[in-house]
C-alpha cells in the first residue's frame, strides 16, 4: 500500500499543473470510476460545479500537491496531518541512510565477536562477549523493524504475529518502562501464520499500542497492556485490552470514523483507528472495539483463515555454532568501503588457504575483475563511487561468466530498485549485519550456482 493509499479518505496526488498523477481508490470510489482512469485530467476538470463535496488542497514538495476530498468540510486537523506525512516521508529517508551506518557498525560488532569467540577463552570474559553479541543482535532486531516502517511499498509474506506484536513491544519498550506500563503476551505454543505486509501490520499494532498508552497515562500514572492471541474457528483472533478509562458509550459508533476524536488540542488527529481499518481490510481482516464489563477498551483484531496455515516454529537467537568454512583454494574478491565489514569478510574466508584480493571501491575492482579469473565476488551494494548494481552490470558486460559468482551484502533491501535487481538477475544476497556462518553458507550456495570451481578450488563435501 503506497502513502496516498493510507490517507483514509479520498485523494489525489496533482503536479505543478494541476494535474492528477496518483489517486487512492477511495478517490475512484467518489468519482465513481477507476482511480487509474483518474491520472492525467486536471482536478479543475474533474470536480463537478456546483461540487456535492468539499476539497481542500496542501503542497507536498518537489513542486506537487495533494487534494483531500471530504462530504463536509475539511478539517484544519487532515492538513495538519498531510504535512506531518510529508515529514514522516523525509524521516524515511533520513531513517534509511541512518540504518545504513548502523548496520555497517553492527556487522563489525557481530562479526569480531563471532571471531573472537573460536578462540580458547576464560570463562567470565566468554560469558561477556557472548552477552555483548546477544545485544548486538538485539539493537540489529530493532535497526530492522525502524527500516521497515520507514517503507511505504507493500510486501506481503509468511508472518508470525506473535514475533510481529513482540517486535512492536520491543520499540515501545523504553516508552512503555517511562509510563510504568506492563505489557504481557499470551499466545499458543505453535500458531498458524499469516500472509501480510510486516511494516503496515507493525503500523497498526503500534497505533493500538500507543493509543492504550496515552489512555492509561490520562487517567493514572500506572497501567497494564496485555495481547491476547487465539485460534478461532474462522482464522485468527487478536485482542489488546488495557486498564485505562476504556471507550464510553456514545464514542463507541464513531471511532472508525476519519477525524473523530476524543483528544484535546493537538494530541489526537482522529486518523489512527481508520488508518489500522484501512490496513487491516487490505489484509482481509477486522478490527472492532468489544465493550467489557471492567476498566478499560478491547480492540478485537480477526484474520480469517484462508490467510493461516501452518509454519514451522521459528528459530531461536543464534547459538553461536562453531564457524566451519568449507570453502578452500578459491580466488575471492570483496569490495567493501567499510573497514570493519571487509576485515570480517576476510577474515571469514582467510584461513582456509583462499586467495583474498580486498577493494574498498568498485571502480578499482572493475579492472581486476576484467582480467583476472575469480570464483566469488563478494560486494556491498551500498557505496561512494560505482555501487554494487553498476558494477554488477558492467562486469557481466564485460564477462558474462561473472553473471553467478556475486555475492551482495547490504543494509537495506526494502528500496524497490534494489528489490527489482536482485529479483530480476537472481542474484544471492546477505542482509546486514552479518553474521559470519550465514555468510559462509551463502558463499557456498553461490560456488554452487556458478559451478566454476572446479579448477580453482572447491567446496568440500
Amino acid at each position: 500500500m503506497t502513502e496516498i493509499e493510507s490517507i483514509p479518505v479520498p485523494a489525489m496526488r496533482l503536479d505543478a499543473n494541476g494535474r492528477v498523477i496518483e489517486a487512492n481508490a477511495s478517490a475512484g470510489r467518489l468519482f465513481r470510476r477507476d482511480p487509474r482512469s483518474l491520472i492525467g485530467h486536471f482536478l479543475e476538470h474533474l470536480v463537478p460545479t456546483p461540487a456535492p463535496f468539499r476539497h481542500g488542497i496542501v503542497s507536498v514538495g518537489s513542486g506537487q500537491e495533494m487534494a483531500v476530498f471530504s462530504e463536509k468540510d475539511l478539517e484544519a486537523v487532515f492538513l495538519r496531518e498531510l504535512f506531518h506525512l510529508t515529514r514522516l516521508s523525509a524521516m524515511g529517508q533520513l531513517v534509511a541512510s541512518i540504518v545504513h551506518e548502523l548496520n555497517n557498525a553492527l556487522s563489525g560488532i557481530l562479526g569480531y565477536s563471532q571471531l573472537l569467540l573460536q578462540r580458547d577463552l576464560e570463562p567470565a570474559i566468554r560469558r561477556d562477549l557472548e552477552q555483548m553479541f546477544h545485544e548486538a543482535q538485539r539493537i540489529s532486531r530493532v535497526v530492522e523493524s525502524l527500516l521497515k516502517l520507514g517503507r511505504s511499498q507493500a510486501h506481503k509474506k509468511r508472518l508470525s504475529l506473535d514475533a510481529l506484536i513482540r517486535r512492536c513491544e520491543e520499540l515501545k519498550r523504553r516508552s512503555f518502562s517511562l509510563k510504568s506500563i506492563t505489557f504481557e503476551l499470551k499466545s499458543p505454543k505453535r500458531l498458524e501464520s499469516i500472509e501480510g505486509d510486516e511494516a503496515l501490520l507493525m503500523q497498526v499494532f503500534l497505533n493500538l499500542f500507543s493509543n492504550s498508552e496515552q489512555s492509561i497515562h490520562s487517567c493514572r500514572d500506572r497501567g497494564s497492556i496485555r495481547c491476547r492471541i487465539r485460534r478461532h474457528k474462522r482464522g485468527i483472533i487478536v485482542d489488546v485490552i488495557d486498564d485505562g478509562p476504556g471507550v464510553c458509550a456514545e464514542h463507541r459508533a464513531r471511532i472508525f470514523e476519519p477525524f473523530f476524536t476524543t483528544r484535546l488540542g493537538s494530541e489526537g488527529t482522529g486518523l489512527g483507528l481508520p488508518l489500522c481499518r484501512e490496513i487491516l481490510n487490505q489484509h482481509g481482516a477486522q478490527i472492532s472495539h468489544v465493550p467489557r464489563n471492567e476498566p478499560g477498551a478491547c480492540f478485537r483484531l480477526r484474520f480469517p483463515a484462508r490467510l493461516a496455515f501452518d509454519s514451522p516454529p521459528e528459530s531461536a537467537l543464534a547459538s553461536l555454532p562453531a564457524m566451519v568454512s568449507r570453502i578452500n583454494g578459491c580466488r575471492i574478491v570483496i569490495i567493501e568501503d567499510e573497514t570493519s565489514v571487509r576485515e570480517v569478510i576476510a577474515r571469514a574466508f582467510g584461513e582456509c588457504g583462499n586467495h583474498l584480493v580486498l577493494f574498498s571501491r568498485g571502480d578499482d575492482a572493475l579492472p581486476y575483475l576484467r582480467d583476472e579469473f575469480v570464483d566469488l565476488i563478494i560486494s556491498d551494494l551500498h557505496r561512494p563511487g560505482l555501487s554494487g548494481i553498476e558494477l554488477y552490470l558492467r562486469a557481466t558486460a564485460l564477462k558474462p561468466s561473472l553473471a553467478r559468482r556475486f555475492l551482495f551484502v547490504t543494509g537495506d533491501t526494502t528500496q524497490s530498485q534494489i528489490q527489482e535487481f536482485l529479483r530480476r538477475y537472481r542474484i544471492r544476497y546477505l542482509p546486514k549485519p552479518l553474521l559470519v556462518n550465514d555468510l559462509h553458507r551463502a558463499a557456498e550456495a553461490v560456488l554452487r550456482d556458478s559451478a566454476a570451481t572446479t579448477e580453482f578450488g572447491a567446496v568440500q563435501a
